[in-house]
């Protein structure tokens, strides 16, 4: 066989591989384990790239391309309709077609732990694994096709603004994600963790998330995640800065809801010294404020809006994507908890 034929060949099983792992969620999760998150990662973005290019290997082991145009990228999927909920209009959350996923994404290494698993492995720690290499191949798919024009180096600046823990964090407050996981007491407690551990453990819970959308559905699961992600990120590309998320009516009532109780003081204030006049109209800056449950005056959110009433509400939704909410909520939650028990006793 001549060197030029056996490269042929070799290329020709990489490239299958490549597409394999590209379709099939499994063989990613398999391919993860083998050979670690980086070579996944880069046999993802191959497979996109050879699945724009309608690349072809047939029985015989020979490739081809096939007449579409090399620079087409596949279509990015519609993007689902809007509904009121949390922090405004958010895409709904795509469900998790399989019950041992879903309870494994909301499932804390020390939890899992208590029942016996000590590896982990019965946490969410593996899906954010893969989860990861879904989130940056997506954003990557998003930039590539929506920006032809801007060099690497940039691109490489937007998907990290769109995958960085923060991002990933608010998506997972604002669909309520901190009212459904197990957290030790510590993370929840408030003043002894760290915001930044905070922040990453709720953006890898939003990423294990996303692994389990893909693997519960093997036919559409890709898809849907990526429709869901776009929707999520499209607010946030160069371009769009003055893009407000569309006003959540109830953020009020929902912020009172996750953490007011007996005792406890919600505060919206105009910042005064914030109020801006921009084309011959002001804009009010509110914050919203908590004292109780161990805080006191502690700033939660801010919001701008031409009018104090809006500008609260918007606040209001900030605060919802707040990781401190989330710790205050919980301490509500495990006070209400404690009371109920009280009663019953």
């Amino acid at each position: 066989m001549s060197s030029s034929s056996s490269l042929a060949t070799r290329f020709a099983q990489t490239a299958q591989l490549c597409l394999e792992t590209f379709d099939s969620p499994q063989l990613a999760s398999q391919l993860t384990t083998l050979a670690g998150q980086d070579v996944t990662k880069a046999a993802l973005n191959i497979g996109q790239v050879l699945h724009s290019k309608q690349f072809v290997v047939s029985s015989s082991g020979s490739s081809s391309v096939a007449a579409k145009p090399s620079s087409e990228l596949a279509e990015v999927p519609n993007v689902a309709p809007h509904s009121e909920n949390l922090t405004g209009a958010f895409p709904e959350l795509p469900p998790i077609d399989d019950s041992s996923l879903a309870s494994m994404v909301f499932t804390h290494r020390c939890s899992a732990e208590k029942e016996g698993h000590l590896d982990g492995r019965e946490s969410y720690e593996r899906l954010e694994f893969l989860g990861d290499a879904y989130v940056e191949l997506i954003a990557s798919r998003l930039i590539y096709q929506k920006y032809p024009d801007l060099p690497p180096g940039r691109l490489s600046q937007i998907r990290e603004s769109l995958v960085r823990n923060e991002t990933l964090g608010s998506f997972a407050l604002a669909y309520n994600f901190d009212d459904r996981i197990d957290l030790p007491a510590s993370y929840m407690e408030g003043r002894g963790v760290p915001r930044k551990l905070l922040v990453k453990t709720f953006g890898d819970i939003f990423e294990a998330y996303v692994a389990a959308v893909v693997l519960s559905d093997q036919k559409n699961g890709f898809a849907t995640a990526e429709a869901w992600l776009v929707h999520l990120w499209t607010p946030r590309l160069p371009g769009n800065e003055d893009y407000q998320v569309p006003q959540n009516k109830f953020a009020k009532q929902d912020l009172a809801k996750k953490i007011m109780g007996k005792g406890i003081k919600i505060e919206y204030r105009v910042e005064e010294e914030q109020a801006v006049k921009k084309e011959g109209k002001i804009w009010y800056t509110v914050g919203a404020y908590i004292t109780g449950w161990g805080w006191e005056d502690r700033h939660l959110g801010s919001g701008k809006a031409l009018s104090t009433g809006e500008a609260g509400i918007r606040a209001a939704m900030q605060a919802l994507v707040n990781p401190l909410t989330a710790q205050i909520g919980a301490v509500k939650r495990d006070h209400d908890a404690q009371v109920k028990l009280e009663r019953e006793q």
